[in-house]
């Protein structure tokens, strides 16, 4: 199932459904992932199963919302897939990479500075942990951007 078919049957399933829930299940990604597995099923035949049981998942989204049973095979369907999709076809999951690039620039921002205080004599603490946690989120947000517009141009995102 493409892209623009699973965006379509969802927003129809989903109209009477509360916006929270519908976020609280990081629903937005399932339309481009569907459509980095349905590219890819022709020519793996991994991808054609995960296509086969993510139709059943959108055919039937509802019942995420009415089972609570049924979210754990979906959640784990979701995350094997992706797993499957990196490994294999080198695909990410756009906006995935820079999260991780800014939460690693924030700990290094605040590790590196906490340990310069504490090494030295300095007497401002907060200061430079503040300083060094903003530069180290700009810096991560900054090389996570670069890293996934290189992704980009290379269609390696979805």
């Amino acid at each position: 199932m493409d892209r623009l078919t699973t965006y379509n049957k969802l927003n129809d399933q989903l109209e009477k459904i509360p916006k929270a829930q519908i976020r609280s299940l990081s629903l937005a990604v399932l339309p481009r992932l569907m459509g980095a597995i349905d590219n890819q099923k022709e020519k793996c035949h991994h991808c054609e199963k995960f296509n086969d049981e993510g139709e059943k998942y959108v055919n039937n989204i509802q019942d995420l919302f009415n089972d609570p049973r049924a979210l754990k095979p979906f959640e784990n369907w979701v995350e094997q897939s992706q797993q499957h999709l990196k490994q294999e076809h080198h695909l990410h999951v756009k906006g995935r990479i820079g999260a991780t690039y800014s939460t690693v620039g924030m700990l290094a921002g605040i590790l590196l500075p906490a340990m310069y205080v504490w090494l030295s004599s300095e007497t401002n603490y907060m200061g430079f942990v503040s300083v060094g946690w903003l530069i180290g989120l700009t810096t991560g947000y900054v090389a996570g951007k670069i890293v996934e517009r290189r992704l980009s141009k290379e269609n390696k995102l979805y």
